[in-house]
């Protein structure tokens, strides 16, 4: 009987470890999930602001110029559309007229993150 002496104390507290690690592994995965989720959100969302504005300015046409530096936006091209998104966009005329719409995230103090570009004809 001396030699069982501890062992269910010794067998909780290897349970315990166990169940522990398995917890923390749940909450890991329930954190990378919730990221990759509003990751996903803002991507879909800034691909629609995108195509919706290129549908804009190839219907109501826009003149020359703009810049996609989200720093230093050009009145006129660029929009701030929820508070959330800053669009830019670039309008070319040349040889083959082209026009360039990029979408960025406005993450407080940090530089704007470019979430969505796309280039097409005028």
């Amino acid at each position: 009987m001396g030699l069982n002496r501890g062992a269910a104390l010794l067998e909780t507290l290897v349970a315990s470890v166990i169940l522990v690690s398995g917890v923390v592994a749940v909450a890991s995965i329930f954190s990378f999930t919730t990221g990759a989720t509003l990751r996903n959100r803002q991507a879909t969302t800034a691909t629609m602001l995108l195509y919706d504005k290129m549908e804009q300015l190839r219907t109501m046409g826009s003149p020359a110029g703009g810049s996609l530096d989200p720093l230093n936006p050009i009145a006129g091209f660029s929009d701030n559309p929820g508070g959330a998104f800053l669009r830019l966009w670039q309008v070319q005329d040349s040889e083959t007229p082209s026009l360039t719409i990029a979408v960025f995230a406005s993450i407080g103090p940090a530089p704007p993150l470019e979430l969505a570009r796309a280039t097409g004809p005028r």
